[in-house]
Order: structure tokens, then C-alpha cells, then sequence
């Protein structure tokens, strides 16, 4: 029994020194990943690919638009969107504050009503009502915030949508994810046909009630 324990310590040990090390392995440094973030900010690319996703959008509503004005039978087509880094760019305040903003700070700054519009995406929600698709926006911003976001959306260009709709103040789920889907549904229940739905984050767009859905990228923040 003293030679079997002498031979197992050793490769008990081991494997128990390499199990911790892959459990409790050093994240990525803080510092650092902001940082990157920054440069992919300020080096153009994430303009670039935000562009280039909100483009391929823009040519599907635009085909979708084109033919439905071909049926006999049209329908009423819409689209959703979000709205911050979808409709509208906080990264001025991001930067500002470092990406790790308080609840006040965050009321603070849709309060002042001052986003700009994310340009590509001001110009798709143009080209889509030319085209005849009603356009609405929903929005994880709690209801307390609607004329400080009716506001900023107005200020920014956006104007004459069909809805707009923010989060219950008595909604308590953790994630946005319900709320959004059943608001799709509420609109396809109005004689709707939602044929596309637009969001920086995956909880804009999963739950279904939409033909498609268009991802947009952010690194500044995540939202279940």
C-alpha cells in the first residue's frame, strides 16, 4: 500500500494543481480590453461593420417592400427597432464615463436628450417608410423615460413612426427578451407583418413575431 500511495500522489496532485488552474484561470485584463474596445471605436471598424450590417438590412426591407407593392394583396409591412447603439449612439458618454455608468448617471444622460442618430441607421428608417414599411421602435428604457426619449428621437431625425414602446415599470423579469417578443406579437395582432427586427443586443431579437432579424455589433455593453 506505501508504493501504490508513493506512485498515485504525485499524478493526484498534478491533476489536481491543473484542474485549479483551468477553473480559476486569469481573465482577461480589464484595463486592457477597454482599450481595445476604444481602438475598434476609434479606428473606424466599428463604424465600418456597423454600417455594413445595417446596409444588408436596408436592401432585404427594401426587396421585401418591392414585393409586396407586386401582390395583388398587400400587406402592411413593419419594422422594429431599437434604439440605443441601434437608433441612436450613447459612446460619447460611454467613453466619458469609462463603459461602467450608475443608474443615475444613465438617467442623467437620456434625461438630457442629446444622443445622436446612428446616421446608416436614420437613413434606412427614411428609405423604409419612402418605401411604405411602418416603422417602430421598442425599446428596454424603462416607461418613466418617454418624453425624454420622444425628445431625443425627434431631435435626431426620427419622426412619424408608427409606435414606440418602452418597459412596463412594473416588469421585473431579468431579461428584456419576453417584453420585446410580446411587443412584436402585439404589432402582428394589429395587422402587421413585422418582416424585420433590428438591435445591437441578441435579447432585441430572439422570441420570434418577425421575418428576420439583424444584429448589430456592440462591445460596450451587454443586456440579457
Amino acid at each position: 500500500m506505501k508504493i501504490t500511495f508513493k506512485l498515485l500522489a504525485p499524478a493526484i496532485f498534478a491533476a489536481l494543481f491543473s484542474f485549479s488552474n483551468i477553473a480559476f484561470s486569469e481573465p482577461p485584463n480589464l484595463t486592457l480590453l477597454t482599450k481595445d474596445i476604444q481602438n475598434y471605436h476609434d479606428s473606424g471598424q466599428y463604424e465600418k461593420e456597423l454600417a455594413e450590417a445595417i446596409m444588408k438590412a436596408r436592401e432585404y426591407i427594401n426587396k421585401q417592400a418591392e414585393s409586396n407593392d407586386r401582390n395583388k394583396e398587400h400587406k402592411k409591412l413593419a419594422i422594429v427597432l431599437d434604439i440605443d447603439e441601434t437608433s441612436l449612439s450613447n459612446y460619447g458618454f460611454m467613453a466619458k464615463r469609462g463603459f461602467f455608468p450608475t443608474r443615475e448617471q444613465l438617467r442623467e444622460e437620456i434625461a438630457a436628450a442629446n444622443a445622436p442618430a446612428i446616421k446608416p441607421m436614420l437613413s434606412l428608417y427614411h428609405d423604409a417608410m419612402k418605401h411604405g414599411v411602418s416603422v417602430f421602435f421598442v425599446t428596454g428604457r424603462p416607461f418613466n423615460e418617454l418624453q425624454a426619449t420622444k425628445t431625443n428621437l425627434l431631435r435626431a431625425g426620427y419622426k412619424n413612426w408608427a409606435g414606440l414602446y418602452l418597459r412596463p415599470e412594473k416588469y421585473h423579469s431579468a431579461s428584456i427578451v419576453n417584453f420585446k417578443a410580446k411587443t412584436r406579437a402585439q404589432i402582428n395582432e394589429h395587422g402587421y407583418t413585422v418582416i424585420a427586427t433590428i438591435g445591437d443586443q441578441y435579447s432585441d431579437l430572439l422570441g420570434g413575431f418577425a421575418k428576420k432579424e439583424f444584429k448589430l455589433p456592440n462591445p460596450f455593453y451587454y443586456l440579457p
